[in-house]
């Protein structure tokens, strides 16, 4: 092995090269430098064994040399004349001084003494890094085997198997002999043992301990970890032989919910405080895991019970997302689509359920929000369907069969049909032979008033047969034709239709209306008839002298229709049931005939064209129907 040796010395005298012959020729790899800047740039390429440093050399950058080189030895070259220097020089930390009246074995021997030096402080060095090494990679492979445990406790949702993966963990991580994770019982006061891990695969022996004066009660209560081994354990009195222990509370938020604890019965290593920092970032990660596998077993508790409960009833429930693939079908569901012999989760509904009208409904789904709307399947069963949008998930779709209903219904209607047609000839003739009594001779007073009656009460049945004829007519959707129509033209129409009615009760009908309005599709007979209705019901209950507005503007695609009075009002209990078949209000006088279904089928009408009807009214103030129709 050659040794290099620096001399620094800021003038070449006959000594130095002197100094230069006598360690060449002893083996040594000489280099002269006249500045200490020179060796700084220098040492980072070359590492050499001394270095030996003339007093001259400025003090400063001498001491800065010794600082920035701990482990290269510096001896100070010193002439005779300030020998007495040489304990200064040693203090200030060279390794040794070499007078230059020295001669060829003291410079051997200082070189010598100053390579042994520099060998024994590499070979420290070199086990110190082995040492701090082994250390620092226990460290490394504890934080690895955490953060593996940190992960599959997050990844698994299944309780006991977390439990299973903190203790086997507690065990590896800390040397310990065995391990237990003791949870709180709810409803009681105690710790009940749900996991433990013993590497001899013995019994652990305890299954339930009280948390009142006891050290686990103790962690608990104070929420910090207990470590005892050694004399400390002989002053208590357990009920089992244990020679060290560690005990970390189990906290959720600032709440204690159990405890994680390593015990050495065979051993009596105690535990050290870098174990107790790792059980204690395992406590850490097991309260996490804990809670996770809980709220998971319980949102599948629920998940289940209201699973169960959409099997169970007898509408059916679709839910898609936001993109309309299919979520979840409840049995229901599956039954009435036939859903049964293919995959349908994550598949878009138009492919799982080809239903035209179903996807016309979806294709407008945010306006059609909970709107009723029916759709007819292929076996001809026909479901009243709602869609009702869920913020963050998609819609649900509600499905209720009412194909026995609409039998019932067509049947009822079939029935008041025939009877309406079948009661209009006798109504006929009754009203004739009324008008020929009046020509065969002259009738009394009392006479003529039955004679009213009869013809007033005639004139009532025969109103409440079109009326119910019209109803069934829109209700079995047999205006199916539909035209562009200027809703103002079939407003001042209706009006002039209306105009003798008002006039004859002395009400002035207040017309606003912003032109021009959009135009609507519709039938221009049953929209007509929509207008005239509540025009007509406004002036009936209206009293004489009162007032009527008729208003209509453009709002974005639609048209708003509004009619107001400030007749009698509608009583704030009644409002709900006004557009029910013959329902008539509390308040109405005696005198006021009516059939009940004016507002009935005004509703059928508005809901026919795709619109929206609704009543504002105080008792005694009047009422505002508004009616909102989308624009062609």
């Amino acid at each position: 092995m050659i040794f290099k040796v620096f001399l620094i010395f800021p003038e070449l005298d006959e000594a130095v090269r002197l100094a230069e012959w006598i360690l060449e020729k002893a083996g040594y790899q000489v280099e002269i430098l006249q500045d200490c800047s020179e060796f700084n740039q220098r040492s980072r390429i070359e590492y050499p064994c001394a270095i030996i440093l003339d007093e001259r050399v400025n003090k400063e950058k001498a001491d800065r040399v010794i600082q920035a080189n701990p482990a290269i030895p510096v001896l100070c070259y010193c002439r005779e004349e300030h020998l007495q220097n040489a304990y200064q020089a040693l203090e200030r930390g060279f390794r040794g001084v070499i007078p230059a009246s020295a001669g060829r074995e003291v410079l051997y021997e200082k070189l010598y003494q100053a390579v042994e030096f520099q060998l024994r402080l590499q070979k420290w060095l070199i086990g110190e890094t082995r040492r701090n090494t082994r250390t620092l990679q226990r460290k490394v492979d504890d934080l690895e085997r955490l953060r593996q445990i940190g992960s599959q406790i997050s990844a698994s949702l299944q309780l006991e198997k977390v439990l299973k993966e903190v203790v086997i963990a507690a065990v590896e991580l800390t040397a310990a002999e065995e391990a237990q994770l003791l949870l709180l019982e709810p409803g009681s006061e105690d710790l009940i043992l749900r996991s433990s891990y013993t590497r001899q695969q013995g019994q652990t022996r305890i299954l339930r301990i009280p948390i009142h004066d006891t050290l686990i009660g103790e962690v608990l209560a104070k929420k910090l970890p207990l470590s005892l081994g050694g004399d400390e354990l002989k002053k208590i009195q357990t009920a089992f032989l244990v020679r060290a222990l560690i005990f970390v509370p189990l906290l959720i938020g600032e709440e204690p919910v159990g405890v994680l604890g390593v015990l050495n019965r065979q051993h009596s290593r105690t535990f050290t405080e870098y174990e107790c920092t790792l059980l204690e970032a395992l406590a850490g990660f097991a309260a996490i895991g804990i809670q996770n596998a809980k709220l998971y077993q319980a949102n599948e508790l629920e998940r289940e019970k209201l699973k169960t409960i959409l099997n169970q009833i007898q509408d059916a429930v679709l839910v898609i997302d936001s993109e309309q693939k299919l979520l979840f079908v409840n049995t229901t569901g599956i039954e009435a689509f036939q859903l049964n012999q293919k995959p349908f989760i994550g598949v878009p509904l138009e492919e799982a359920i080809p239903n035209q009208e179903l996807s016309l409904i979806l294709q407008e789904v945010d306006s059609r929000s909970g709107k009723w709307y029916e759709i007819h399947l292929e076996n001809e069963d026909i479901w009243n369907c709602q869609v009702t949008p869920i913020e963050k998930t998609g819609y649900v779709i509600t499905l209720h069969e009412i194909t026995h209903f609409k039998e019932l219904d067509r049947q009822k209607t079939e029935f008041v049909n025939a009877v309406s047609h079948d009661l209009r000839s006798p109504l006929t003739a009754i009203l004739g032979y009324t008008e020929l009594i009046k020509r065969v001779g002259e009738l009394n007073e009392r006479q003529q008033e039955y004679l009213r009656r009869i013809q007033n009460s005639v004139q009532g049945i025969t109103a409440l047969i079109n009326d119910l004829l019209d109803l069934g007519r829109i209700e079995a959707g047999m205006d199916t034709r539909k035209e562009i129509l200027d809703l103002q033209n079939l407003i001042v129409r209706s009006l002039e239709t209306m105009a003798g009615l008002a006039a004859e009760k002395g009400i002035e009908i207040q017309v606003e209306i912003q032109s021009p309005l959009p135009a609507i599709l519709g039938n221009a007979i049953r929209v007509q008839q929509m207008v005239t209705n509540l025009v007509g019901n406004a002036l009936k209950y209206t009293p004489r002298g009162g007032k009527v507005g008729v208003r209509a503007w453009p709002e974005k695609d639609q048209v708003i229709f509004q009619v107001w009075d400030n007749g009698m009002g509608i009583p704030l209990e009644d409002q709900p049931h006004i557009f029910d078949k013959f329902f008539r209000g509390s308040n109405l006088p005696a005198n006021v005939s009516g059939t009940g279904l004016g507002l009935t089928i005004v509703k059928s009408i508005v809901e026919d064209h795709h619109g929206r009807i609704w009543v504002e009214s105080k008792a005694g103030e009047g009422a505002t129907f508004t009616v909102v129709l989308p624009g062609a």
